[in-house]
């Protein structure tokens, strides 16, 4: 089944932290085609000025209702939360798409396509996994930094089943 994938980017992101990560994901996910957009600017809607941060869940649906087809990706500069959390790295809908911010990810281009490989883990299917593995929860910078870049061979297993 052919996969779409469009990437939006804050125009704060660096292009050094994305530029490899169309290759990376082509690699990892059976997407046929992936077509990046720049400079996409963050709804001040999803502002939660008490907390200064972004809520992941409205951005989440801002990148959705901006998609045509296929899955979307917004990758942003700037701090995010979901309800009952300090922060969040991002946050996905299976099928639909996912959202990852770079605010603690130390512009780090590896970091950042850990966290783009876990969220679009959830995106196809995958839940959070206790083995060492991409899936697992990170609950700090310091655990998502020590967890696996790959998957584990049953996520592996699962996330081909899905296709």
């Amino acid at each position: 089944m052919p996969v779409n994938l469009n990437i939006l980017v804050d125009p704060d992101v660096s292009h050094f932290l994305t530029m490899e990560l169309d290759q990376h994901l082509m690699e990892v996910f059976p997407v046929t085609n992936i077509d990046v957009l720049e400079s996409v600017k963050l709804p001040i809607t999803c502002w939660n000025k008490s907390r200064r941060q972004y809520n992941a869940h409205c951005l989440l649906a801002f990148a959705a209702s901006h998609n045509s087809s296929g899955i979307v990706m917004l990758i942003f500069s700037k701090d995010a939360f979901v309800s009952g959390l300090n922060f969040v790295f991002g946050v996905a809908s299976r099928g639909v798409g996912a959202v990852v911010s770079i605010y603690r990810l130390e512009n780090d281009p590896g970091f950042l396509k850990k966290e783009v490989t876990h969220e679009l883990g959830h995106v196809f299917g995958l839940e959070h996994c206790t083995l060492p593995c991409v899936m697992t929860f990170s609950n700090s910078v310091w655990e998502a930094r020590l967890k696996s870049s790959a998957f584990c061979e049953k996520c592996s297993r699962q996330l081909k089943q899905a296709f």
